[in-house]
């Protein structure tokens, strides 16, 4: 069967669509508000201008945010949990087979106690600006990193495309990049000039 495309207005309209699915696919009890935050982060980490700093481990996040003030530390909180729900649910299999010393349970530890915080710091100094988003995304950490899971292999089985991604980005392969430039992804220059 071939692939069909799907036409959505924006990135964040795909993402809400695909979030809606898997959520009603695994049955996910979770508030609109907390499937937006969702759609929103996908589209965020989809983005190719988006800047990205991940120099800093999640342990040096946890430290810097540990003695922030509460505005820098809800942000910097709120990274590290975005970063870990991000990477379990989009990169798991990266992080199982590396067969590091810090695996999935760490991210997913550290991530969920982030949440936490974020939820305890709004609360405490911003009058619960989120609502229950942070909780729901900290009690539900995993379920979470399933629905994530469920949005990113929708499609990978019949593309190819993220094993045309992990091929690409151990060596560069310029029949994977064309893989995924004719899927329609931007790539960044060769991987082996950012080690």
């Amino acid at each position: 069967m071939k692939p069909t495309l799907t036409r959505a207005d924006n990135l964040f309209d795909f993402f809400h669509a695909r979030v809606e699915d898997a959520k009603n696919e695994a049955s996910l009890d979770i508030s609109d508000d907390t499937a937006l935050y969702l759609a929103s982060l996908l589209t965020d980490r989809a983005r190719v201008d988006r800047p990205i700093d991940d120099s800093e481990t999640l342990a040096e996040l946890h430290a810097r945010a540990a003695h922030a003030p509460p505005g820098r530390q809800a942000s910097t909180y709120r990274e590290l949990g975005d970063r870990s729900l991000y990477l379990l649910g989009f990169f798991r299999e990266h992080l199982d087979r590396r067969r590091r010393v810090i695996g999935p349970g760490y991210y997913e530890e550290m991530g969920s106690a982030a949440y936490l915080k974020v939820d305890f710091v709004l609360k405490r100094w911003f009058s619960d600006a989120f609502g229950p988003v942070f909780r729901e995304l900290a009690q539900g950490f995993r379920e979470c990193v399933d629905l994530l899971d469920r949005v990113r292999t929708r499609d990978a089985d019949e593309t190819g495309l993220l094993a045309a991604y992990d091929a690409w980005l151990v060596d560069g392969d310029p029949g994977s990049a064309a893989t995924l430039y004719a899927g329609g992804l931007l790539l960044p220059n060769d991987p082996t000039d950012e080690c």
